[in-house]
């Protein structure tokens, strides 16, 4: 069902000719000028969005903290020759992040490199005393820990005191108790703040750029690792982040990892290399490589980025990831169309708990239930261990403070501003949910009015359009421009495909395209207008723009 809005819901921005004569200052389209004016208030900051500094540059200037240097000089000491144990975590920045801890060890020398990523419904998320005090008894000289370990005091200490080395690329918030080790690579303790919004996969990356542990070269191949990561964080797209999206995308274009070229190939099999971007990795290959450690164990999602075995065996790895992320909808949209049953009837609480769910699908279920509700919610389930439980809350909260001021009834707690997670007792349960759920109730969500730019579909080719994706890639932070097509009395309607559901949009500039929309546009008085986005779209070995019809403006 397409949205309906309101026109006090928007923020229309009307090109005039001051968007004319900032297109001629930055030699850019109207087009272009118009989403950097709507964005940043001066010339200075359009014109660093339009023409960013290169990625060389960036990560000659990044600092990365002070463990930055210790974790070197251990590196070189502590992987080649040695047996090396890499831990990860199992959603896709850990698996990115162990893949290529792996690679960037072997590369290194090391003589044997093993990787353990814990089972998120047993074990839960970071490094455990008990997996320590096997990985220690095992031999391992070496333990590489990815996107987790800063606050995993006990486990860290095991290893110092049998004597490993231990090197930690983390990029959590680090509140509360942390591991005292000289390399700890972290950002959020003291690097500076385009380092901050690195997600663990990046973090490790530009760590080893700056280290320079490979040539070049090899790294700028490793940089796809990187983006397929910084895209299912979320982070935040500031001038660093854009570049390592950027330019890993270009790579996997070019010449995408085996695992991947595979994955997209049995995902889009009629899809144009070209086509891969942001929204391509966002909505089809990241939830399939989510789905591993949600529903299963994330090795088949390591299986397949690191792109090992025999075509045979890879093959299978991918089309069991497929049937993960199938399973993992499936059980998604359930659960979620059952909260939404229970919030239909009046029920309030914002913190939820079933004994029946699965821990590992409740993060991206409270993530959606937050993104329709622009509330917070807590969902929590049975594990192993106790409750473990997953928090989103809406733009302007956080969630890290929200978790910090219940301290005391939790076991462990950690994540970032927007998500988090937690562990707690069964016993302390019941006074959990009540505090948390008074914290979430309490939060003061201003209602959100959306930027669109009033812009006729029919004067947006396919120049203009990649020249508005050089302020790319979109994201957290850097959203994707959106457009207002006003309603004028001689628009039409027109069905397209054969079942009746989807109709075109016929304007005196250019057709906008309606998914799933005929009979609501057919139903729905006072259509002021429409919101819509460009997309690219391969038809016959051609690509051309579509303009998709994302929101119904009334009144």
């Amino acid at each position: 069902m397409i949205p309906v809005h309101s026109l006090q819901d928007l923020h229309i921005y009307q090109p005039g000719e001051k968007t004319r004569d900032l297109a001629r200052r930055l030699e850019c389209s109207e087009l272009a000028a118009a989403v950097l004016d709507s964005r940043v208030p001066e010339e200075a900051q359009c014109r660093e969005l339009l023409n960013s500094p290169g990625l060389r540059a960036q990560l000659d200037a990044l600092d990365m903290g002070r463990a930055a240097a210790a974790a070197r000089a251990l590196w070189t000491t502590a992987v080649p020759g040695k047996k090396v144990f890499v831990y990860g975590d199992y959603d896709v920045d850990g698996v990115s992040s162990t893949v290529l801890a792996l690679e960037l060890a072997q590369e290194s020398g090391a003589t044997e490199v093993v990787y353990y990523i814990p089972d998120r419904r047993v074990e839960g998320y970071g490094l455990h005393p008990d997996s320590m005090r096997r990985i220690i008894s095992d031999g391992f000289q070496t333990m590489i820990v990815v996107d987790c370990g800063s606050k995993d005091v006990e486990a860290v200490e095991l290893a110092k005191l049998s004597g490993m080395n231990v090197l930690i690329f983390d990029h959590h918030a680090v509140e509360g108790d942390i591991v005292r080790l000289e390399t700890l690579v972290n950002p959020q303790i003291d690097g500076d703040a385009e380092s901050k919004r690195l997600c663990a996969t990046a973090v490790l990356w530009c760590w080893a750029w700056q280290s320079r542990i490979l040539p070049e070269r090899r790294l700028a191949g490793l940089l796809q690792l990187a983006a397929l990561a910084t895209v299912s964080d979320c982070m935040p797209l500031g001038p660093l982040n854009r570049s390592i999206t950027r330019e890993g995308l270009r790579m996997m274009r070019r010449s995408p990892r085996r695992g991947l070229r595979e994955l997209i190939r049995a995902l889009a099999p009629n899809e144009a290399e070209s086509m891969i971007d942001e929204n391509f990795l966002a909505m089809r290959i990241i939830p399939c490589l989510n789905a591993a450690g949600r529903v299963q164990v994330a090795d088949v999602a390591v299986n397949v980025l690191s792109g090992q075995g025999d075509p045979v065996s890879l093959a299978r790895s991918v089309d069991e990831l497929i049937e993960l992320n199938r399973r993992r909808r499936d059980l998604s949209s359930s659960i979620c169309a059952s909260i939404n049953e229970g919030l239909e009837r009046g029920e309030s609480s914002q913190v939820l708990f079933n004994g029946t769910w699965p821990v590992g699908i409740l993060s991206a279920i409270a993530s959606r239930l937050c993104c329709e509700h622009n509330k917070a919610f807590a969902l929590a389930a049975p594990s192993a261990q106790g409750i473990r439980g997953t928090l989103r809350v809406p733009q302007g909260a956080n969630a890290v403070e929200l978790l910090k001021s219940l301290d005391d009834l939790l076991d462990a707690w950690g994540g970032h501003k927007s998500a988090a997670g937690f562990s707690v007792n069964q016993l302390k349960w019941p006074r959990l949910s009540r505090e948390l759920n008074a914290l979430l109730q309490n939060i003061k969500v201003e209602p959100a009015r959306e930027e669109v730019i009033e812009f006729d579909p029919g004067r947006i080719g396919m120049g203009e359009w990649n020249e508005v994706l050089r302020i790319g890639p979109f994201g957290n932070g850097n959203p994707a421009p959106a457009f207002f097509a006003p309603f004028e009395s001689g628009t039409t309607y027109a069905p397209l495909g054969r079942n009746g559901l989807h109709s075109k949009v016929l304007t005196g500039g250019g057709t906008l395209i309606a998914f799933g929309g005929a009979e609501q546009i057919g139903h729905t008085d006072g259509i002021r207008g429409w919101i819509y986005r460009p997309r690219p779209n391969l038809w016959q070995g051609r690509v051309s723009l579509q303009y998709i019809v994302e929101g119904i403006v009334v009144a």
